[in-house]
């Protein structure tokens, strides 16, 4: 519970402050060994108006376990500013802020001197009464004994070490009520001064400009003291009043400050420096990160003046002049670029001497376009180049053929050609050319030399013509054609079906079905496919497969059952994998011979006005029976069926007196139907 009771009074503070903070005045505090210092602010200029015209009252509440809170009013006098005679009577007439902000509640006119850098607003920007406002708010965060002068500071000095209290500061203006709250666990919280901010140096000439993360919620300074050491010497502050740095409006605030100390003795002479941030509370902390930095020649010397570049026995040769005034000048450097706008690379290592004025470019290789420029450095790294200058040489020497030339095609036409990159270094391009047969006079594909190793293709592939002939020429700078590469022949995919094949004839008995046949005429047929299906099994299934070359023209399907129906066609296939459209179907009905066994002991009795016929069977397989009458001496006629598992019909349509006669078929599974063999009479 120990735990738990501060983190729930913690957690309740928290609501509490969340949302009274919300508000148009906000508070902050800090804990102390002896006391508890709260300071407060309202935001805005209007706000600041009027409780300073009608104060605040202070309330600690105490917070106790199983104990009502306790709560007390801290200031039996209303906080509010001091009065213009207080300021004169209990402040120096040098303090560094006291006045100005003795002038903020009761200047009649506002024109305060700002501290350095300090962005305050302009009057012809803003109104002078947010003016006063906001210089009333820094310097309470600048001067402790300012921050009370103005009525913005309380010090809680009867607070006891082990309580836990939540503090109140109310405005008393009673048009517009406000307060600000926050909980302090004097057993829990300590509060040291917060760090001060770590700086990074950027070394310039004659300067240094300072840089450091600009404070958050974490380590808020209102202010900061730039300090300056020399090697020998003790630290001095740069600035009279604190430094706040001007923010312009932007949706991408700066992250960082900056301060540019331009008070150097001179360049390469090392400083250290540090900066001591300013709280709300007016502390500071005496330890902060250094940082040590100088200045340096950040001169450049004067640019070399570019003369021009000229052939000179086949080799470039870069002329320049380098003016005075470049008395720390250490060498020159020559860089070259195929592009104006390309990436230029030096020509030689190192630097070339000071007395350098020509350059001869040994370079293996002299591109069409070679741009030149010269940069002069000096002793502390700092350069300075040249105009560009260009020049030309005259190559008549053409490229080697491509070789390696490789090529895939896919089914849709699409050719992808691939050569090796040739050795010179430079070529500018490659052109492609093609033709329909290798004798045949070949045809450029690419009007401007093309600028890559791989090359796509669209070709039409259904054509008589089975192959594509390829060859690639390599183009240099100066428009120097290497002769033809070697050709390269690529076969184009078969995507045309072969002729489907037609049935001619066939003959169908109980045991056999021959058929009569004619083959594709394609000539890249490979194979040709039988496939059949039957009434009762009316998937196609290939029964049959066999090469082209065995110019087979007859197939007798001796796997049939008789009696049923079958269905058969034909279907090609090329070397490429390309099928044939189906030929027509042939459609046969295959009869069976087998006489299959007729119902017995069929037996017919007359009851009144119906007759009941039933008859028995040893067979299997029996689909359904079918009854037959006749009447007196007629051709028998169906006039019923039963299922196979009946052997029992009732005859209720009998058509007047007479002489019936009954008789039953059986059909079986396979279509076989029986014969009506045995019948039975009634009158």
């Amino acid at each position: 519970m120990k735990t738990l009771k501060p983190f729930l009074f913690a957690t309740a503070v928290l609501l509490v402050c969340t949302a009274l903070q919300a508000q148009d005045l906000r508070m902050i505090a800090r804990s102390t060994p002896d006391s508890v210092v709260l300071r407060w602010a309202p935001m805005s200029a209007s706000t600041w108006h009027r409780t300073n015209q009608y104060g605040y009252k202070v309330v600690r509440i105490e917070v106790q376990d199983n104990i009502a809170p306790i709560r007390v009013r801290l200031n039996p006098d209303t906080v509010r500013p001091w009065t213009l005679e207080q300021f004169r009577t209990r402040f120096p007439v040098q303090h560094r802020y006291a006045p100005v902000a003795a002038q903020t509640l009761y200047g009649k006119t506002f024109a305060a001197t700002s501290p350095a850098g300090d962005p305050r607003p302009n009057p012809d920007a803003e109104t002078e009464q947010t003016m006063r406002w906001g210089i009333a708010m820094l310097y309470a965060d600048y001067d402790a004994g300012v921050a009370t002068a103005l009525g913005l500071r309380w010090v809680d000095r009867t607070a006891k070490r082990d309580a836990r209290y939540l503090y109140r500061v109310i405005s008393l203006d009673p048009l517009h009520p406000d307060s600000a709250s926050l909980g302090i666990d004097r057993v829990l919280d300590t509060m040291p001064p917060p760090v001060n901010p770590t700086v990074t140096a950027e070394e310039k000439e004659g300067r240094i400009a300072l840089k450091w993360p600009k404070a958050d919620m974490i380590a808020p300074f209102s202010g900061y003291w730039i300090e300056r050491k020399s090697a020998s010497g003790t630290w001095i502050r740069l600035n009279d009043a604190p430094f706040v740095q001007t923010e312009p409006k932007s949706d991408r605030p700066n992250t960082e400050v900056t301060y540019t100390d331009t008070t150097i003795a001179g360049n390469y002479i090392p400083y250290q420096y540090r900066v001591i941030g300013i709280t709300a509370f007016a502390e500071t902390a005496t330890d902060a990160p250094i940082v040590t930095a100088m200045g340096r020649d950040r001169t450049p010397p004067p640019n070399p003046v570019m003369k021009g570049v000229k052939d000179e026995n086949g080799k470039l040769v870069v002329h320049w002049e380098q003016p005075e005034g470049a008395t720390d000048l250490r060498g020159f450097r020559v860089e070259k670029a195929p592009r104006a706008n390309g990436l230029f690379l030096p020509l030689h290592k190192g630097l070339l001497p000071t007395t350098a004025r020509s350059f001869t470019d040994t370079s293996t290789y002299l591109l069409e376009e070679n741009h030149f420029r010269v940069f002069a450095v000096d002793t502390a790294g700092n350069e300075s180049k040249s105009m560009l200058g260009y020049g030309s040489a005259l190559d008549s020497v053409p490229p080697a053929p491509p070789v390696g030339l490789e090529a895939v095609i896919d089914t849709n036409g699409v050719v992808t050609l691939r050569w090796k990159l040739g050795p010179e270094l430079d070529i500018m391009g490659y052109r492609v050319f093609f033709a329909n047969a290798a004798d045949h006079e070949f045809n450029n594909l690419t009007p401007q030399p093309l600028a890559d190793t791989v090359f796509t293709d669209t070709i039409q592939i259904k054509t008589l013509t089975k192959k594509i002939y390829y060859r690639v020429v390599a183009v240099d700078r100066n428009y120097n054609h290497s002769a033809f590469s070697g050709t390269l022949g690529v076969t184009k995919p078969d995507v045309v079906s072969p002729v489907a094949p037609v049935f001619s004839t066939y003959l169908a008995s109980d045991s056999a079905v021959t058929l009569s046949f004619v083959p594709s005429s394609s000539a890249d047929v490979a194979t040709h496919q039988l496939l059949r299906r039957s009434s009762s099994d009316t998937t196609w299934r290939a029964i049959a497969t066999w090469n082209a070359n065995e110019n087979k023209r007859n197939f007798v399907d001796r796997g049939i059952a008789a009696p049923e129906f079958y269905a058969y066609y034909l279907q090609a296939t090329d070397s490429a994998g390309n099928r044939s459209l189906r030929s027509a179907p042939v459609e046969v009905r295959v009869k069976s011979i087998y006489h299959a066994a007729a119902p017995k002991e069929v037996l017919a009795v007359k009851m009144d006005d119906i007759v009941q016929v039933q008859w028995s069977i040893a067979e299997t397989g029996v689909k359904y029976f079918v009854i037959y009458r006749s009447k007196d001496g007629s051709p028998m006629l169906s006039i019923a069926s039963a299922p196979a598992d009946k052997t029992k019909y009732v005859d209720i349509r009998l058509q007047g007196t007479g002489v019936y006669r009954y008789a039953v078929k059986a059909v079986y599974l396979n279509g076989v139907s029986s014969s009506l063999q045995e019948s039975a009479e009634v009158r």
